[in-house]
């Protein structure tokens, strides 16, 4: 049975973003990143919120030139090789391969793909975790 993982970089209080909606000072180092790259290597399927699919998204098209650091890149093609889905009433379509919305958040569904996945499971975004029943 695969895992379901949730991660997430926050402040030490617990916050993922600033006062305006931004996470932008959470950008990881190179050895956080590389971490995290380590730990989502085994990742065969991300379940996202709307918002975090709009942040995600980036590393589908993000070019992956020889001279950027090779986490960066490593990164891009780890996300690139794993299914998305996006959890979503509002979202019209995706802007990546290997992604479906879903209108309604299901734990069940969740835990039956859980069951029969032959890889671990990522989630991501607070309101996933905490507001739709996974915790």
């Amino acid at each position: 049975m695969a895992r379901l993982i949730y991660s997430a970089i926050t402040s030490l209080d617990g916050y993922v973003n600033d006062e305006q909606g931004n996470f932008d000072w959470a950008e990881p180092d190179a050895e956080v990143h590389s971490f995290v790259n380590d730990v989502e290597r085994g990742l065969g399927t991300y379940l996202y919120g709307r918002r975090m699919y709009e942040v995600m998204v980036a590393w589908e098209t993000l070019p992956t030139p020889a001279d950027r650091p090779a986490f960066l890149n490593d990164y891009a093609q780890i996300w690139r090789a794993a299914d998305m889905i996006v959890y979503s009433r509002t979202l019209q379509g995706v802007s990546s391969t290997r992604t479906r919305i879903e209108r309604d958040f299901d734990p069940e569904a969740v835990r039956r793909l859980k069951a029969s996945a032959a890889a671990d499971l990522s989630v991501s975004g607070p309101e996933l975790s905490v507001k739709r029943g996974l915790s």
